[in-house]
């Protein structure tokens, strides 16, 4: 009788073995499958992580989280088109061509899962499609480089999990994808609550404490009059638009109003100013330690130009 259960329990630790993976390469489907699955997790910790670090640099701008949870059903459809076509452009075709490299290096798909090496230099070239979009509205190289790297790190970790072959591989993603999520969550809260990372606040300011010269640093000088008008003197004055090679750098000198407003959150505040001739994208408020600076941001979103108070 002994004999009868070790032989019952030997087959079926073999069954469990030949069940615990497919034979044969994954199909197109499972393999689009398993990659939005694996985007999905990966945003979502992204975004996880971006409002922990929003919270942390600037505690006093968040606008309050039950609008955003109100809109998360509309915002998480529109997300979920956008993670099946990026799978669909960028993972599905990283694991066909790993595929293809691993049986030109000797490991055709019937043999099992290519080597993992194939993956990322796989999707080094496939990721440089999603940078020609950047490139043709005029980024610099700098910025086209960083989005390839982002690429290809958003597209390895999916790829390398669509190509394998075990079975239940979207029931483990959706287990243990929410398990890292909460943990993610939970632990950046503890932190948080704890004070371990300090949010550094935006300087307070009233209208009356922007009243006076601003310069640019390069001898340009903007005037905020307590009446509500202003005058600049070849202050730098960036578009947001690509500028042009054989563009040169754009000064304002002009007399008009400003006035202080509200920026898009809640607890925003920029200073917009209306001059003749010149651009009239508002100046944010910034600053850090009680130094207030006005800032304005060029076609990359980087800083283009930073005021401060005339001594």
């Amino acid at each position: 009788m002994n004999a009868f259960k070790t032989r019952g329990r030997m087959l079926a630790g073999v069954i469990a073995m030949t069940t615990a993976t497919r034979t044969g390469p994954p199909s197109f489907g499972r393999i689009l499958m398993v990659a939005t699955g694996m985007l999905m997790l990966e945003l979502t910790l992204a975004a996880l992580v971006s409002a922990f670090c929003t919270v942390t640099v600037w505690a006093e701008s968040t606008d309050g989280y039950g609008f955003a949870v109100m809109m998360l059903p509309a915002v998480a459809l529109q997300a979920s088109l956008v993670v099946v076509l990026a799978a669909l452009v960028l993972v599905v075709p990283t694991v066909l061509l790993a595929m293809a490299l691993g049986a030109w290096t000797g490991h055709p798909p019937e043999t099992g899962p290519e080597p993992w090496r194939c993956v990322p230099a796989a999707a080094a070239p496939v990721a440089v499609a999603g940078v020609l979009p950047v490139l043709h509205a005029g980024a610099s190289a700098g910025t086209a480089f960083a989005v390839w790297a982002a690429l290809v790190a958003l597209i390895v970790p999916a790829a390398l999990v669509a190509r394998l072959r075990r079975r239940w591989l979207l029931r483990g993603i959706a287990l243990w994808g929410t398990v890292v999520v909460a943990g993610v969550a939970v632990l950046g809260a503890l932190l948080l609550g704890s004070g371990a990372f300090g949010a550094e606040q935006r300087p307070p300011a009233s209208r009356e404490q922007l009243v006076g010269a601003w310069t640019d640093g390069r001898g340009g000088t903007l005037e905020l009059a307590v009446d509500g008008t202003a005058t600049a003197r070849g202050v730098r004055d960036p578009s947001r638009e690509v500028p042009r090679p054989d563009d040169a750098e754009r000064t304002c000198t002009a007399s008009g109003v400003w006035r202080y407003a509200l920026g898009a959150g809640a607890a925003d505040r920029v200073v917009a100013i209306g001059l003749p001739g010149c651009d009239d994208t508002p100046w944010e408020l910034d600053g850090a330690d009680g130094r207030l600076v006005l800032v304005r941001w060029d076609h990359e979103g980087q800083r283009a130009v930073e005021l401060t108070r005339v001594p």
